[in-house]
C-alpha cells in the first residue's frame, strides 16, 4: 500500500471515524482505525460493533492495500505533523509516513478480517432538513440516561409516520419530547437510537445545509452527509408508552419568560449546588420567587409572571430546569402544575414543537 494526500484531510478524516472506537475492548483489532487504500482514494473506518463511523478521502493511490492503525497514537502522530503533503507506505506491519522534513515509521496491528457492520433487511428512508435536524437532537438528547440500569433509556425514541417525525428521551427524572410536522409519505417506524449515535449525527448535519437521510431498517441506521457514513446498531425493548406519563390538564398555569427564568435559575443554582442541589419555586399573585438555601448562604430572586390557577410552591433539581430552558429559544413559554409531587410541564405558547416534563424533589 502507497498512497499520497493532505496531511490535514487524512487529520481530519481519522479524527472523525476515531469516535466511534470503543472505551475497552478485548479485540486489538477494534482498538485501531482500518485504513484501506483503493483506486477511488482512502477508506478510514472504526467501531465498536454497536457504532460504526466511516470516512472517504480522496488521495493518490500508487499501490492498493489495507492495514489496521492504533486510532488514538494515530491521530495524535498527524496532528503534529507539518501541513504538507503526506506520503504512507506499508511495508509487512510497519506503516512509513513523510510529511516534509517528518519521517515516522507506525506498527501496524495484526489481523485477518475487520468486522465491518452491514445493515440488512427492509429500508425505511426518513429524510429531514439538516438544521430541523441538528435542533430536534439538541432539544432531547440531553434527557438520555447515562446510566446503564435500563438500557432502553440511554437511547432516544424515534417515531416516523405520515406527517411527523418524533424524538423522545428521558432518564425518569427528566422527559423530553420534540416534534417536526412534514410530510413523510407512507411511513409507519419506531426505533430507539443510542445517545452517542445522536449527538455524532447532529454533528454531521453540521457540515451540509441539504436533507439527511436516515436509513433504518429492523436492527440498524445508516446515516451519509458527504463523504461520511455512520452505521449504528438499533436498541432492543420496548420504550416506556410516554403518552400515558403527559399530564391532560393542570391545575396551575404560568406564562413566564424563558431568558429570565434561565436566569434566575442559574443565579439559584450557585447556592443550591453547595446544598441538596433544589430550589424552591414560589407562584402566587403573578410573581415566581425562587428561594436556594445551602451551608454557604441563602438566596431570593423574584420576577413577574402571569399565573392562572392557584398558588404553588414546588422544589427542583436546578439542573435539569437549565438543561431544558437552555434549549428553547420562544420567548416565552408556559409551565403547568397540578400538584408539589406531580412533574411539570413545559410547553410552547403555541404549536406542539416541544413538551418538556421535570419531576420535583421532595424537600423537607
Amino acid at each position: 500500500m502507497k498512497f499520497t494526500m493532505q496531511t490535514e484531510d487524512l487529520c481530519a478524516g481519522v479524527l472523525s471515524v476515531i469516535k466511534a472506537l470503543p472505551v475497552r475492548s478485548t479485540m486489538p483489532v477494534l482498538e485501531g482505525v482500518l485504513i484501506e487504500a483503493t483506486n477511488e482514494g482512502l477508506h478510514l473506518t472504526c467501531s465498536d460493533l454497536m457504532f460504526q463511523k466511516e470516512c472517504f478521502l480522496p488521495a493518490t493511490v500508487e499501490e492498493e492495500g489495507k492495514c489496521v492503525l492504533k486510532g488514538k497514537f494515530l491521530s495524535e502522530i498527524l496532528r503534529k505533523l507539518p501541513n504538507e503533503p503526506l506520503t504512507a507506505e506499508l511495508e509487512g506491519l510497519v506503516m512509513k509516513i513523510k510529511s516534509g522534513r517528518v519521517r515516522q515509521r507506525l506498527q501496524c496491528i495484526e489481523f485477518d478480517e475487520y468486522p465491518m457492520m452491514r445493515a440488512k433487511g427492509d429500508v425505511v428512508d426518513v429524510k429531514v432538513g439538516a438544521a430541523q435536524l441538528r435542533s430536534m437532537i439538541d432539544r432531547t438528547v440531553f434527557a438520555v440516561a447515562l446510566d446503564d440500569s435500563r438500557p432502553v433509556l440511554t437511547g432516544a425514541l424515534l417515531e416516523a409516520n405520515a406527517d411527523a417525525v418524533t424524538l423522545v428521551a428521558t432518564d425518569s427524572f427528566q422527559f423530553a419530547m420534540t416534534r417536526l410536522h412534514q410530510n413523510n409519505g407512507e411511513i409507519e417506524k419506531r426505533t430507539i437510537v443510542h445517545g452517542k449515535v445522536l449527538n455524532e449525527i447532529a454533528k454531521m448535519a453540521e457540515e451540509t445545509e441539504q436533507d439527511v437521510t436516515l436509513s433504518l431498517t429492523a436492527t440498524h441506521l445508516t446515516v451519509q452527509v458527504n463523504d461520511t457514513r455512520l452505521t449504528a446498531r438499533l436498541l432492543d425493548g420496548n420504550y416506556i408508552d410516554y403518552k400515558r406519563i403527559i399530564p391532560k390538564e393542570c391545575k396551575t398555569r404560568v406564562l413566564v419568560n424563558t431568558a429570565d427564568l434561565y436566569t434566575m435559575t442559574d443565579r439559584a443554582q450557585l447556592i443550591a449546588r453547595e446544598g441538596n442541589n433544589s430550589i424552591v419555586m414560589h407562584f402566587e399573585d403573578d410573581t415566581l420567587t425562587i428561594k436556594a438555601e445551602s451551608y454557604v448562604g441563602r438566596g431570593e430572586d423574584a420576577m413577574e409572571v402571569s399565573i392562572v390557577g392557584d398558588p404553588i410552591d414546588i422544589a427542583f433539581n436546578p439542573k435539569y430546569v437549565i438543561n431544558i430552558l437552555k434549549n428553547i429559544t420562544d420567548e416565552t413559554v408556559y409551565l403547568e402544575f397540578n400538584s408539589p409531587i406531580s412533574p411539570c410541564v413545559i410547553r410552547p405558547v403555541q404549536g406542539d414543537a416541544y413538551l418538556y416534563l421535570i419531576v420535583p424533589m421532595r424537600v423537607y
